[in-house]
């Protein structure tokens, strides 16, 4: 199922208003759940249905309170609160009676401001050319990482035992097209979590929350290209662990930032 397929139908009669459907296939699965960063795009797409007129998004945060099962979703959609150029909204991803996860998202206008601080420019590493691309391996690869590519430029990988608490992947979507601000949210959850690279063995894990937060918006571009994240792990005990990431885009401009809490099991 690519990407773009996933659309969502008409509210059924007596449904509340923000209350949206769509259906997805197994290919989009993450263990017994459906892949986190989908989760957060299916939000980010069903706020923008209810008010086509969002500005950009600035920052999401999301709470995967449940597994959700593909297939049948029912995302319901609420309006927080509308400033003069931000928007608050909220979502609720829907198994049935059982919610399983909760989006905050922040969307704003450009307005006129004193303050302009760029990042700083990352220079892109020199191996960036030469990773190789993994393959999908089906029955061992996550189901949905096939429609994402990832190239190790740094750190081990999953359950390698590695030492180093940092990684630094190169990813692109497989699927044909063009990335927009809710591709690219997707897109920020695909990789591994850190702490996964230095585990020896196949291990379970599972995301508890996950922040977003875009610093700049791109033009919609190719799907072909090549984007980077590094993450790194900055703390792990008691079976959790806390890591951030910078997601960098074709340009190599830094586009967003990254927080994670993971529950490793194992």
């Amino acid at each position: 199922m690519h990407i773009d397929e996933i659309r969502f139908c008409a509210p059924a009669a007596g449904d509340p208003p923000g209350c949206f459907y769509c259906v997805i296939d197994d290919e989009w699965a993450q263990g017994r759940t459906l892949f986190g960063g989908l989760q957060a795009m299916l939000a980010v797409r069903a706020m923008r249905l209810l008010m086509p007129s969002l500005p950009a998004l600035w920052s999401l945060h999301t709470t995967f309170v449940a597994p959700i099962a593909p297939g049948r979703i029912r995302v319901q959609v609420e309006l927080l609160r509308q400033g003069k150029t931000a928007i608050q909204m909220s979502a609720k991803l829907m198994d049935g009676v059982q919610v399983a996860a909760i989006v905050v998202a922040a969307f704003g206008a450009a307005r006129e401001s004193a303050l302009c601080v760029k990042p700083v420019i990352q220079p892109v590493p020199q191996n960036f050319d030469a990773g190789v691309e993994l393959p999908f391996i089906p029955a061992l690869s996550p189901a949905f990482t096939q429609h994402y590519a990832y190239s190790w430029l740094a750190g081990g990988l999953p359950f390698s035992g590695g030492t180093e608490p940092n990684t630094r992947i190169k990813l692109r979507q497989r699927d044909v097209g063009t990335l927009n601000e809710d591709h690219i949210v997707a897109l920020a959850d695909a990789i591994p979590p850190v702490a996964l690279s230095l585990v020896q063995g196949l291990t379970q894990a599972s995301t508890l929350s996950w922040s977003l937060e875009f610093v700049r918006h791109p033009q919609p571009v190719d799907s072909a290209l090549w984007w980077r994240v590094d993450a790194t792990l900055l703390a792990a005990r008691d079976g959790y662990s806390n890591q951030d990431a910078h997601l960098y885009g074709p340009d190599g401009e830094l586009i967003a930032l990254s927080r994670q809490v993971v529950a490793v099991f194992g």
